[in-house]
């Protein structure tokens, strides 16, 4: 099979003649560690009846990989040139499916084609589940990565290359510096595995940052029924995310619910034996859960009451 050996000095011939040049705005950093591109499958724990969804495709390294040891591929990739080269060299490939658009709608929506089209596929073949297995660029890791484990792709498990970063916030626990809403809608629906620490040199062009390779297994049914009104729950983390360093009493005041004064917020706070000066931050993902489902239910009695 036609294939290009992940050297810069080869892709640097090659983007030459076609006139391709790695673009920051895409976030496009090449892998060229060969253990490490190889030990990927491995990593996903491929088999030929798994459906994998590849997002960056670059120049079908990894891709041609991944098809070697799955039932079907589906391959986004945004960058047009990008795409024609990889169309030609996985020409061959009658398990691969190439589309060139970009995986995000918005900076808060998956692209709705991409799981729509795989949906169908998954029904038509009588397939069950589908596995994320990526050297996702990371200008867009995280957005990506909360709208699959949101989304309605019957994800199984993702293997991901990440800013080291990402991954540090994905696991982070309450009260410290990196946990945020990344951290606990990654508790609330999988677990976090880092594989491996990767230094920058493993990449062309190499980037600044030291990269993680992460298993992702996805249980999306552990809290399934703990949260009445997930909208409602997103509301409240991202109240108290997005000030921080305000108290939690402060943080929930600030939005206003209708019929909850300062006084529920209060009592809340205290019927879950709770310090009102507390910072939300440190609270654990079945606390905000807890915290959600009381003000959610007083919400609801006292809009009755009105």
């Amino acid at each position: 099979m036609n294939f290009i050996p992940h050297t810069p000095a080869v892709l640097k011939q090659i983007f030459g003649r076609r006139g391709i040049s790695p673009n920051k705005r895409f976030g496009q950093n090449f892998l060229i560690d060969q253990n490490t591109l190889l030990s990927i499958p491995d990593i996903a724990e491929l088999n030929e009846n798994d459906v994998v969804l590849e997002i960056g495709t670059g120049t079908g390294g990894l891709t041609r990989l991944l098809a070697e040891r799955s039932r079907h591929v589906f391959t986004v990739e945004v960058d047009k040139k990008l795409f024609e080269m990889a169309s030609d060299i996985l020409k061959f490939y009658k398990n691969i499916t190439l589309v060139n658009a970009d995986i995000l709608k918005t900076k808060h929506e998956l692209n709705p084609d991409i799981p729509a089209m795989m949906l169908n596929w998954l029904k038509e073949h009588r397939q069950s589940h589908v596995k994320v297995v990526s050297n996702l660029p990371y200008n867009i890791s995280t957005p990506v990565i909360i709208n699959l484990l949101e989304g309605n792709l019957p994800i199984k498990m993702m293997a991901l290359m990440l800013q080291k970063e990402i991954t540090e916030r994905m696991a982070a626990m309450p009260g410290t510096r990196e946990y945020g809403i990344l951290s606990i809608i990654t508790h609330l629906f999988s677990g976090v595995e880092v594989v491996k620490t990767l230094p920058p040199d493993v990449f062309w062009p190499r980037p600044d940052v030291y990269s993680a390779l992460v298993k992702i297994s996805v249980h999306k049914e552990k809290y399934a029924g703990k949260i009445t009104d997930y909208s409602f729950f997103k509301k409240i983390i991202h109240a108290i995310f997005t000030s921080r360093r305000k108290t939690l009493l402060n943080s929930l005041e600030h939005l206003k619910l209708r019929g909850i004064s300062r006084e529920h917020i209060k009592r809340v706070i205290e019927q879950l034996q709770l310090d009102e000066r507390i910072r939300g931050e440190v609270l654990s993902l079945d606390q905000l859960i807890s915290l959600t489902e009381t003000i959610r239910t007083c919400s609801q009695e006292q809009s009755e009451i009105l």
